[in-house]
């Protein structure tokens, strides 16, 4: 298949009712590969994310995913809702809420990775966040997941603080506050 015509078959797209089983089939992949081959994220099976997870964001319209012919390669989930930690940040870009984009717990499954599905999740969210005359976009990752890390400052983003906290009031954890000014 020609370059061209893969990329028309390609579309980051709001997320619908029909998605929901791919999109856990995604957290599921890589929670249980984590769990053989070790842990980068420290989300856990079963805890976060789940299914409610991917439910609750597709209900509210904030769940966006990679679909490649039909097959669902990564997701995310955006809005401006950031948790309480984030007010304790020293952000050099501060924001009213309605100006700042928030990512939240971008997913791209293992046999899906190495294919800058990541970056392209990103970008959509960049474009999105401007669209909407949002000045800014923030996330959190666990503080020892350096490949998310890695994607992100690559992509633009600083890191603005990191503090140990209840994350997604489920998962004890350190989690690392990254930014990036549009």
């Amino acid at each position: 298949m020609s370059k061209t015509r893969k990329e028309v078959l390609s579309m980051i797209r709001a997320a619908t009712a029909a998605d929901i089983d791919a999109i856990e089939a995604g957290y599921n992949e890589l929670l249980l590969y984590e769990q053989e081959h070790g842990s980068n994220s420290h989300w856990v099976l079963g805890v976060y994310p789940t299914r409610a997870t991917a439910e609750r964001a597709v209900e509210a319209g904030t769940m966006y995913v990679l679909d490649e012919g039909g097959r669902i390669c990564a997701s995310m989930i955006l809005n401006s809702r950031q948790a309480a930690e984030y007010r304790e940040m020293p952000w050099l870009y501060p924001a009213a809420d309605d100006e700042v984009l928030v990512i939240h717990t971008l997913c791209v499954p293992p046999s899906m990775a190495g294919r800058g599905l990541g970056t392209r999740m990103v970008d959509f969210a960049t474009g999105f966040a401007l669209g909407r005359g949002m000045s800014v976009l923030r996330l959190d990752t666990n503080l020892y997941n350096l490949p998310a890390q890695r994607l992100y400052l690559k992509n633009g983003f600083r890191i603005a603080g990191n503090r140990h906290c209840v994350h997604e009031g489920v998962l004890e954890t350190d989690i690392l506050y990254l930014e990036r000014k549009l």
